[in-house]
């Protein structure tokens, strides 16, 4: 949460110097035909006299004024944006682990459903097994031929 804090100052802090980067560019001081001054960050016009400074013209204490109270509100924002996101996370968080508790309580609550209407006291074994094991075959015997006498054709007692 602190890291997240320092992130996002850190954003803040650096666009906030982009925007007082900006002064820090070529400003030019044009005077008109009339008299009247303009400051503006482009060459002057040809019928201006122009003079290239340094540095951004001074500010008067209103605009001064108004830029810290821009600067203010930036910062408010800034804070206001990082509290928000902290409590959305947090938000995201409870609720994330709300499901997870849920789930826990539901899972639960199925097993001992599971074991009040089960009549299997013991899981099965994860192997293969019959019982009472099987017997082996044997292979049926090849039927035995009968001798046959042979034939007398020639038997003396006739």
């Amino acid at each position: 949460m602190k890291e997240a804090l320092m992130e996002g100052r850190r954003i803040w802090a650096g666009l906030l110097g982009l925007l007082l980067a900006g002064p820090a560019l070529a400003v030019f001081k044009c005077t008109g035909g009339d008299g009247r001054v303009t400051y503006t960050d482009v060459p002057c016009a040809a019928d201006c006299r122009g003079q290239a400074l340094d540095g951004a013209p001074p500010l008067s204490p209103r605009e001064e004024a108004a830029a810290h109270r821009r600067g203010e509100r930036l910062l408010e924002d800034a804070r206001a944006l990082d509290a928000r996101r902290n409590a959305e996370a947090a938000e995201r968080q409870r609720r994330w682990e709300a499901e997870k508790q849920a789930e826990l309580v539901q899972s639960r609550e199925q097993i001992r459903e599971d074991a009040e209407h089960s009549t299997v006291v013991y899981p099965a074994p994860s192997y293969a097994r019959r019982w009472p094991p099987p017997r082996p075959v044997q292979p049926k015997p090849k039927p035995v031929q009968k001798e046959r006498s042979a034939r007398m054709n020639a038997y003396p007692f006739r």
